[in-house]
């Protein structure tokens, strides 16, 4: 039934049709609805987590009781299966954000049996793995050295029309930073020309901000 959505996935775009459908029907399907926790940051991990409908959030909390946004994840994606590979625990709490949410949950002995048979594979999720490492470094990186208005110009490079799609309350949660920390800093880009009034992206160099 979602053969066609887990073909889309990096993590799985080498295998074969019979490994697609292998996997496939392996899978046990859940539903979230919002705010529904699909797993707890401590829990140890033992299965791989697919998002074939929906959204999820990935964040932990700081030590001062703040939230702090790790990723959002949208269709279709794994995650949490470098957790999974080492059979260690979640670092941080995923909940779904959107109103229907599925998720396909894969046993890990089942892809690793595929692992063993497909030595191209092996390589493909190394890749994978790494990718995302990067991404993880990137993301803690900005959170402890740049300030809230380098968090906005990057993010801003990343998705220029982030201020336009998603509400602004939003936005402030996945940049760790109050609302109105957010709109100040927005007044701010607005007046050095790199937004306009209506907070469109004139100006993607941000150079003088993130240095």
């Amino acid at each position: 039934m979602y053969n066609e959505i887990l073909k889309k996935i990096e993590f799985f775009n080498l295998l074969s049709a019979n490994e697609i459908e292998q996997i496939n029907s392996s899978c046990q399907i859940i539903t979230l609805n919002k705010d529904n926790i699909l797993f707890y940051e401590g829990e140890v991990a033992k299965s791989f987590y697919i998002l074939l409908q929906g959204n999820l959030k990935l964040y932990k909390i700081g030590s001062s009781g703040n939230e702090i946004i790790m990723h959002n994840f949208t269709e279709p994606t794994i995650l949490a299966e470098m957790a999974t590979f080492q059979n260690s625990a979640f670092p941080a709490t995923a909940i779904s954000t959107s109103t229907s949410t599925k998720v396909a949950i894969l046993e890990k002995e089942i892809f690793i049996s595929l692992l063993q048979n497909n030595g191209n594979l092996s390589f493909h999720i190394i890749g994978s793995l790494i990718s995302k490492m990067k991404t993880l470094e990137q993301t803690i990186h900005k959170n402890l050295v740049y300030d809230s208005a380098q968090r906005l110009c990057s993010l801003l490079k990343e998705n220029p029309e982030i201020l336009i799609e998603k509400k602004h309350s939003l936005v402030a949660k996945i940049l760790n930073m109050a609302p109105e920390t957010l709109s100040r800093n927005i007044r701010k880009l607005r007046e050095k020309s790199y937004l306009d009034q209506n907070n469109n992206v004139i100006n993607d160099s941000f150079d003088e901000l993130l240095i």
